[in-house]
């Protein structure tokens, strides 16, 4: 009897193909110019916290001023650095230009095509972009504790928990921030950039200095919460108090609602291309 097998062979699996575009998206943010901006972006963030960090040091004070000095240098560093500045920029550079790269490179057409599929696609690409994102920002507030502590032995062990508490805020944050971005580049690609800039710009940043419960709305402000950074903005004294057990259902079910749609708007979108 013959063994031969008959029809087209089986698609390959959902995991199988999100695997793909991930190391597919991974390459070409390795290769491109994003990842480097990204760390220089990084380098000069950290030089400049920790510049200031030490600058205003002296060999005078004592062990618990210099301690003081290097909490202070962290905590403005996490606050206006990464917060404020890195957390925006990093998941721009990786997520944004996800989907539309491929529009505008018409390469799109092919990829939805192959038995991957458009999910894969989408959360490939996403995945991979958050990875590098959150991989760069939780590294660089390690590196910044560190080289802030570097010669208060002592505070540098003591006050691990809180950097970690606050690196851990950041990286869910971050992701927070990919999701959006993708979905904003999904939905609108050939102006994701300007989107996703607004969005974070007015909704992410600006309502995070809003006084009372109107901040809330910001899940920045509400990942700075938890994080255990001082309150900033209008009034602060208005604003509530935000812990762990609701910080973090919030921004992760924000993040799962983000991401689904923007896996239906690929699913759904029948993408053209305007350059001739």
């Amino acid at each position: 009897m013959s063994d031969e097998r008959h029809g087209p062979p089986p698609a390959p699996s959902l995991f199988r193909g999100i695997n793909v575009i991930f190391r597919m998206q991974i390459r070409r943010l390795v290769r491109g110019r994003k990842l480097r901006l990204g760390v220089i972006s990084v380098v000069l963030v950290l030089f400049a916290v920790v510049a200031a960090r030490y600058a205003g040091a002296s060999r005078d004070v004592g062990v618990d001023r210099a301690a003081e000095i290097a909490a202070e240098a962290v905590s403005s560093g996490l606050r206006w650095g990464f917060f404020h500045l890195l957390a925006f920029l990093i998941p721009f550079l990786f997520n944004a230009q996800a989907i539309g790269e491929e529009v505008e490179g018409r390469t799109f057409s092919y990829l939805s095509t192959r038995p991957t599929g458009r999910f894969a696609i989408t959360v490939g690409k996403w995945l991979a972009g958050t990875v590098l994102s959150v991989g760069l920002l939780v590294g660089s507030v390690l590196v910044l504790h560190v080289a802030a502590y570097a010669t208060e032995p002592t505070a540098l062990v003591e006050e691990i928990g809180s950097t970690l508490r606050a690196a851990g805020s950041l990286g869910l944050l971050t992701v927070f921030y990919c999701t959006v971005c993708t979905f904003w580049g999904a939905v609108a690609p050939e102006g994701s950039g300007i989107i996703s800039a607004l969005y974070l710009g007015v909704i992410e940043f600006l309502f995070s200095f809003l006084p009372g419960y109107f901040r809330c709305i910001s899940m920045s402000y509400l990942a700075q919460q938890m994080g255990g950074l001082e309150k900033g903005g209008l009034m602060p004294d208005s604003a509530p108090d935000i812990p762990v057990e609701i910080g973090v259902p919030v921004i992760a079910l924000m993040t799962l609602i983000f991401l689904g749609f923007a896996a239906l708007v690929v699913q759904v979108s029948e993408y053209r291309f305007n350059r001739a």
